[in-house]
């Protein structure tokens, strides 16, 4: 008998045993929860209710999480993240929004979709990466009533410490998610979606907000991405390395296009979940990179660096510095 698992015995055995997964029995039956549909709703990791740790007349925060095969990390990030609101009674939920369909990841376009999908009852959101797990109590999930708050800090952030980076751990409010539209929907692939949002905030003279005086600098968050086993999706095709570095006004909450093809609720070690398991829709015509298997070459990198020299500094959204050496308190 396999303990901690609740409703364990509705389980066709041969299902479970189809899949081996690193990190043991526990995360290949999130994987198997999540991805068969077969399965009875409410089958659930064993655990008990914690709502009582929060104070249900404050605010209240969706924690949206992008996934694509990573259900290990979910596992480690929903339990060390619920502990860690729980510590501050931080009213909240995990919403965690599963890519599906045959094209490549779109980070933006997952968090579009559960800010869409979690509704009105939450009056902010954290945009949240799967593999950044924070070990400083001081920084705070609280509302961010003065602006939206980067919790992981280019001076925090294990690995990224330009001044513009915003990515990581962002908080917002509703209303100024709204405001912004949402996030691009044009990257598909790793990076530069981040730096993009950074632009439109900026736009709407959004005040990012930042912790101070923590003494725990890069300890304060744990980054448990291991480059070796999950590859980066970093190709270029088509024309991508152009029209992705330049500003994209055109595109956002207002243009998502998806489906959700299934919604699981679920409790690990009795912290509550809900997975959607999203189909995005892409627009070949307009972002054909979202597929570069259905390319025949490769971008033309000279080319694009010659038209982008070109192009005003304002219209541009990539940092012209070190990305990865240069670390700065500001915004």
């Amino acid at each position: 008998m396999l303990a901690g698992v609740r409703g364990l015995y509705r389980l066709p055995f041969i299902r479970v045993l189809k899949f081996i997964c690193a990190a043991g029995i526990l995360g290949c039956l999130i994987r198997v929860l999540l991805l068969n549909d077969s399965l009875q709703q409410g089958c659930e990791v064993y655990g008990s209710d914690d709502t009582q740790f929060f104070n249900s007349d404050e605010h209240n925060l969706a924690v949206l999480v992008p996934l694509r095969d990573r259900f290990e990390e979910l596992q480690e990030l929903v339990i060390h993240l619920s502990k860690f609101l729980r510590e501050q009674k931080v009213k909240h939920h995990i919403f965690v929004i599963n890519q599906v369909d045959k094209f490549r990841f779109n980070r933006a376009s997952l968090l579009n979709v559960g800010f869409m999908e979690a509704g009105r009852t939450y009056d902010y959101i954290a945009l949240h990466d799967i593999d950044l797990l924070p070990t400083n109590q001081e920084l705070s999930y609280r509302y961010p009533s003065s602006g939206p708050m980067h919790v992981a800090a280019p001076n925090l952030h294990p690995r990224y410490h330009y001044p513009t980076f915003i990515g990581g751990v962002l908080l917002l409010t509703r209303e100024h998610f709204l405001l912004v539209n949402g996030l691009s929907n044009v990257y598909w692939g790793w990076g530069l979606e981040d730096d993009e949002l950074y632009a439109r905030l900026k736009d709407a003279q959004l005040q990012i907000q930042r912790p101070g005086n923590l003494s725990t600098g890069t300890a304060s968050f744990r980054h448990i991405h291991d480059r070796h086993v999950r590859h980066r999706d970093e190709v270029r095709c088509y024309d991508q390395h152009l029209l992705t570095r330049r500003r994209d006004r055109r595109t956002g909450l207002n243009t998502l296009n998806y489906y959700v093809m299934s919604r699981r609720k679920l409790s690990i070690e009795g912290f509550r979940l809900t997975v959607l398991n999203v189909a995005l829709q892409c627009d070949e015509k307009e972002t054909p990179w979202c597929d570069c298997q259905r390319s025949m070459n490769n971008s033309n990198m000279e080319e694009s660096k010659k038209i982008l020299a070109a192009i005003p500094p304002n219209e541009l959204i990539a940092p012209k510095i070190d990305r990865k050496k240069h670390i700065s308190r500001d915004a």
